[in-house]
C-alpha cells in the first residue's frame, strides 16, 4: 500500500480543448436538444493533491455550479477515509470500544468491503488497517530516521484485516484490536474520483473526467473524440504510451524517487503491510480497469508484490490491465 512520497509513474490527461479556463471544445451540436456543448476544466487542491475536473457543459455557470457539486462529494468522502484528520469517521471509529457493534455510513462500507476484497487477492499486500504502520513511518521521516525494529512490530500488532468484521446487512463493523488505524491511502483518491463523475453523470454531465492526484475516472468520450479521452502514461524510467480511452478508471501507483536511506540501504516510502518495511525496489504500477476504485487499489497493491504479483491480481481481476516498471534501490544509485 502506497504510504508516502511522490509519485514519478504518473498519468496525465491529454485531451485537447482542456485549458485552465474554459475552451470552445470544437464541437458540432449533440442530438440531445442540439445544445452546443463546450468543454469546461476546473481545478482545486482536494485530498492533499490537485484535482482536476473537466466536462461538457452548454455553458460556463453550468459547468461551474455541476463541478462545485462534484468537488463537495470529493470533500465529503475527504471527511469519511482521511487518516490525516482527527475528526474524520475512519479516524473517530477507531477509537471506540472494540469488540462491540459500530454502525458506519455507506461510504466507510463500501470502501471497506472493496477494500477487503482486495486485500485477499493481494495475499495482505493491500490492507487498509496498515496505519500504524505508515503514522509510524510518516513520524519517522520527521525525524529524518527509520523506525526501531521495535516499533514496527509493535505497529503490527495493531494492523490486519483479520482483526475487522464488517456486518453488510446491518452496516456495522466490529474490530477486536486497541490501537487501530485505518489508512485509505491506497484506495481513497480512486473512490473519490469514480463518485465524482457518476454524480456528473447523474446531474446530465456524462462526458466528465476527473484527475485526482494521477487517479482518473472517465466517463463517457468527448464529443469531439469518440474513440475516447486521450490519456499519456508516463512511467518514469523513460517510457511512454498514449491511449484512447472512457468508461473506466486508471490509476499509478508507485515510488521511483523518494527513498530513506539508512545503513546503506534505500527503502522506497512503500510500506509492505506484512513485513512492516519500506520495500527496496523502485516500481510504479499503472491499472487501468472498469472504475477507478478498483484502479487505485490494485496500483497500490501491485506496487508492494512486484511481477510476482502482477498475475495474480490480473486472475482475480481479469478486467484489470496492469503495467509495472521496477528497478533496484541500490545504495550508490
Amino acid at each position: 500500500m502506497l504510504a508516502l512520497g511522490s509519485l514519478l509513474a504518473i498519468t496525465t490527461l491529454m485531451a485537447s480543448g482542456c485549458a485552465k479556463t474554459p475552451t470552445r471544445a470544437g464541437i458540432d451540436p449533440t442530438q440531445e436538444g442540439q445544445r452546443t456543448l463546450t468543454r469546461y476544466r476546473f481545478a482545486r487542491v482536494m485530498m492533499g493533491s490537485r484535482c482536476e475536473i473537466t466536462l461538457e457543459a452548454t455553458n460556463e455557470p453550468e459547468a461551474a455550479q455541476a463541478v462545485g457539486r462534484a468537488f463537495d462529494e470529493i470533500k465529503r468522502i475527504e471527511r469519511v477515509l482521511s487518516d490525516y484528520d482527527a475528526e474524520s469517521e475512519s479516524m473517530r471509529i477507531m477509537e471506540l470500544q472494540p469488540g462491540i457493534d459500530h454502525q458506519i455510513s455507506e461510504t466507510l462500507l463500501e470502501v471497506l468491503l472493496v477494500s477487503g476484497d482486495i486485500h485477499a487477492a493481494s495475499g495482505g499486500a493491500f490492507d487498509p488497517t496498515i496505519g500504524a504502520l505508515t503514522h509510524l513511518w510518516r513520524n519517522s521521516a520527521r525525524e529524518g530516521e527509520i523506525p526501531s525494529q521495535e516499533s514496527i512490530d509493535n505497529a503490527r500488532d495493531r494492523i490486519g484485516f483479520e482483526h475487522v468484521q464488517i456486518d453488510l446487512d446491518t452496516h456495522t463493523l466490529i474490530f477486536d484490536q486497541t490501537g487501530m488505524i485505518l489508512d485509505f491511502g491506497g484506495i481513497g483518491k480512486g473512490y473519490a474520483a469514480q463518485k465524482a463523475v457518476e454524480l456528473l453523470t447523474n446531474l446530465g454531465y456524462p462526458v466528465a473526467c476527473v484527475n485526482l492526484g494521477g487517479d482518473l475516472h472517465l466517463g463517457e468520450a468527448p464529443s469531439n473524440q469518440p474513440e475516447g479521452w486521450r490519456i499519456e502514461i508516463v512511467t518514469g524510467l523513460g517510457r511512454t504510451q498514449t491511449l484512447h480511452l472512457k468508461h473506466c478508471g486508471i490509476a499509478t501507483s508507485g515510488d521511483l524517487e523518494r527513498y530513506y536511506e539508512h545503513q546503506g540501504v534505500r527503502y522506497s516510502h512503500i510500506i509492505d503491510p506484512r513485513t512492516g518495511m519500506g520495500i527496496t525496489q523502485r516500481r510504479a504500477a499503472t491499472v487501468i480497469a472498469p472504475d477507478a476504485t478498483i484502479a487505485d487499489a490494485l496500483a497500490s497493491a501491485n506496487s508492494v508484490m512486484g511481477e510476482r504479483g502482477k498475475d495474480q491480481l490480473e486472475q482475480a481481476y481479469p478486467d484489470a490491465s496492469i503495467v509495472l516498471v521496477s528497478r533496484a534501490l541500490e545504495a550508490d544509485d
